[in-house]
C-alpha cells in the first residue's frame, strides 16, 4: 500500500511519497519502512507504488536502458518507458503482479527548459503531470486529493520551489494522519530543478516539518482572532489568493 505524489511549481517540481510498505490480509498486516522515492538514474527521480519486486524489476531496467537522458526529447523517453513495461509484464517471474504497479517519473527536461514528471500505469496509459498528480491506494489518491482541494486558494504556478515543499509535505502528512490502512511513516521526498534532481535528506525534512507545525499553529491562531491575516498584512504572500 502506497501513497505517491507529484507536484509542479514555478521553477521545478516535487516528488513524494509515504515510506510504509505493508504485507498481509486486511486487519492483520505487518508495516515496514522502505523507499519509495529513488533516484534511479543521472538526471531521473522516480517514485513508485504497488509490488516493491515489480518496482525494483522496472528501476533495473531503467538503470540498463542506453542513451536515455534528460537532453532526450519526452515523447522519445515515453515510448522508452512504455517499452519497459511491455517488457515486465511479458516476464514470466513477475506474472499478472506488474498489472498493479504505478510510477512517477520526473527530470528537467533540456529540450524544454523546465522540469516534467510522467505519470505511468502499468497497463500502458500514462499522463503528464500539470500540477498536481497522485498514485497508488485508491482510497489515500481520494484522501490526497481532498487534501490539495483544501488548499486550492494557493496557487503552485506562483510558489518558488521551497514554498511548494512546504505544501506538498503539508497534503501528503494530512493525508497519512487520515489513518488510511497501509499509508504511514515519515514521508520521503525529492526535488527537481534546473541544477539536477536531488533525495531530501532527514535534516531537510525535519526543517520541513517544523514549517509546516508552525504554518497550522498560525492559522489555529487566526481562527481565535490572535493575529491578523497574512493577506491583510503589508506583505502578502505571492501563493495566496489576492484579497476581494
Amino acid at each position: 500500500m502506497t501513497l505517491i505524489a507529484a507536484l509542479r511549481c514555478r521553477d521545478g517540481l516535487i516528488l513524494g511519497s509515504d515510506s510504509q510498505e505493508t504485507r498481509g490480509a486486511k486487519g492483520h498486516r505487518l508495516a515496514r519502512s522502505t523507499q519509495k522515492v529513488y533516484e534511479p538514474r543521472r538526471g531521473f527521480l522516480l517514485a513508485w507504488a504497488g509490488p516493491q519486486d515489480v518496482a525494483q524489476a522496472f528501476i533495473l531496467r531503467l538503470l540498463r536502458a542506453r542513451g536515455l537522458s534528460p537532453g532526450v526529447d519526452r515523447l522519445e523517453i515515453k515510448a522508452r518507458l512504455h517499452a519497459i513495461l511491455a517488457e515486465l509484464r511479458e516476464d514470466s517471474s513477475i506474472e499478472q503482479r506488474s498489472d498493479h504497479i504505478e510510477l512517477l517519473l520526473a527530470w528537467w527536461s533540456r529540450p524544454e527548459g523546465k522540469p516534467v514528471a510522467l505519470h505511468l500505469f502499468s497497463g500502458g496509459a500514462a499522463e503528464w503531470v500539470v500540477t498536481w498528480a497522485f498514485g497508488g491506494m485508491e482510497l489515500g489518491v481520494e484522501s490526497a486529493t481532498f487534501a490539495s482541494g483544501a488548499l486550492r486558494y494557493i496557487d503552485p504556478a506562483a510558489l518558488a520551489l521551497e514554498q511548494a515543499k512546504i505544501v506538498a509535505l503539508k497534503v501528503l502528512r494530512d493525508t497519512i494522519d487520515t489513518t488510511v490502512e497501509g499509508i504511514g511513516g515519515p514521508v520521503q521526498m525529492g526535488v527537481v530543478q534546473k541544477s539536477g534532481v536531488r533525495l531530501l535528506e532527514k535534516a531537510d525534512m525535519r526543517g520541513l516539518y517544523d514549517t509546516v507545525d508552525l504554518w497550522e499553529s498560525q492559522c489555529a491562531e487566526l481562527l481565535i482572532g490572535a493575529t491578523i491575516s497574512p493577506q491583510d498584512g503589508s506583505n502578502p504572500d505571492r501563493g495566496m489568493r489576492p484579497p476581494g
